[in-house]
């Protein structure tokens, strides 16, 4: 459900108004030292003999290519990203639906860079031309890959988010709306754009570049002068999938990845950090529900965290080098 202006205003207030906290002591974690829980409960990929198999439940599907990205859920179905070892050939998104067959919806895209909109109906992805310095943005029906749109080519832009009616696109000056029902594009904010939560109205800025200095901003995609949290060391990495809390870490991380993750709530309040040797993946089994993969000091692990305890949701392996 999609988050008021009200209620991130009381939120705002009812914060100010609590007494102060202790932080949320930081939780080291160590995958041979956690206890086994039960495994990943939710769709997800895993190493298989030829390349990327996606797991669901008791359910293993061998996909095409080697390397593969979980797009989303699609009346019932996954959504895949898949393409060969060197990023160049058998490139696609698949439909993996409940019997196991795998069919076609897209070919010849970048599937890293695919979106699906919140409730599984509509694609998006950028398509590069001029050498990378410019973009074609196209939308498509998720259902069978019929193409609804296609904008450009432009000045280079992310594809943010999409919903049955419009793309959001992000560049260094702004974050803007192309409605490709009507052709029709509209500024929604100025500055350095971040990441776009259509579903829940949220939406995140750069004050600046942040090798400069620039300050992260989480607002409403609907106000984006309604400033729900600002940072000058952290940045958003992923929204819970009710828009209520957030995962974050430094704002220059990259590399390996954070050795260090925080989950706070929309408003900004820390409620848990978790510290490693590097985490390579982060997503959300629930809200309140958070996978981290692991990479301790000996032991590798999908690790499962709540506000209460940490568990293993695979079993251990020895860490690779980097």
């Amino acid at each position: 459900m999609r988050r008021s202006i009200i209620t991130v205003a009381v939120l705002a207030i009812a914060s100010l108004a609590l007494p102060a906290q202790a932080a949320a002591p930081a939780v080291e974690l160590q995958p041979e030292e956690l206890p086994r829980g039960a495994d990943i409960a939710v769709p997800h990929l895993e190493d298989g003999q030829w390349g990327d198999v996606l797991v669901d439940g008791d359910r293993r599907v061998e996909l095409p290519g080697r390397i593969a990205r979980i797009v989303g859920e699609s009346d019932g179905d996954w959504l895949v990203g898949t393409q060969n070892a060197d990023y160049k050939r058998n490139r696609r998104v698949v439909r993996v639906s409940g019997d196991g067959s795998v069919t076609d919806v897209l070919r010849n895209i970048d599937p890293s860079s695919v979106v699906l909109s919140a409730d599984g109906t509509t694609l998006a992805w950028p398509r590069y031309v001029s050498r990378g310095s410019k973009v074609v943005v196209h939308v498509a029906r998720a259902a069978d890959g019929e193409e609804l749109g296609a904008k450009g080519p432009m000045a280079y832009a992310d594809v943010l988010d999409v919903d049955a009616k419009k793309v959001v696109l992000g560049s260094d000056s702004r974050t803007f709306a192309w409605g490709f029902a009507r052709n029709r594009t509209r500024t929604l904010a100025r500055g350095l754009s971040g990441d776009v939560d259509l579903s829940h109205d949220l939406l995140t800025t750069w004050t600046k570049d942040p090798y400069e200095g620039g300050c992260m901003v989480v607002s409403t995609l609907s106000r984006p002068r309604t400033e729900i949290w600002r940072s000058c060391r952290e940045r958003v990495a992923a929204f819970s999938p009710d828009g209520t809390q957030m995962l974050t870490f430094h704002k220059l991380t990259d590399g390996l990845g954070p050795g260090e993750i925080h989950l706070r709530a929309i408003e900004g309040r820390k409620l848990a950090t978790w510290t490693t040797g590097w985490f390579d993946g982060w997503s959300w089994e629930s809200t309140g529900v958070v996978l981290l993969d692991v990479n301790g000091q000996r032991k590798a692990a999908t690790v499962r965290c709540t506000l209460a305890t940490c568990e293993n949701a695979t079993d251990p392996v020895k860490v690779q080098a980097p």
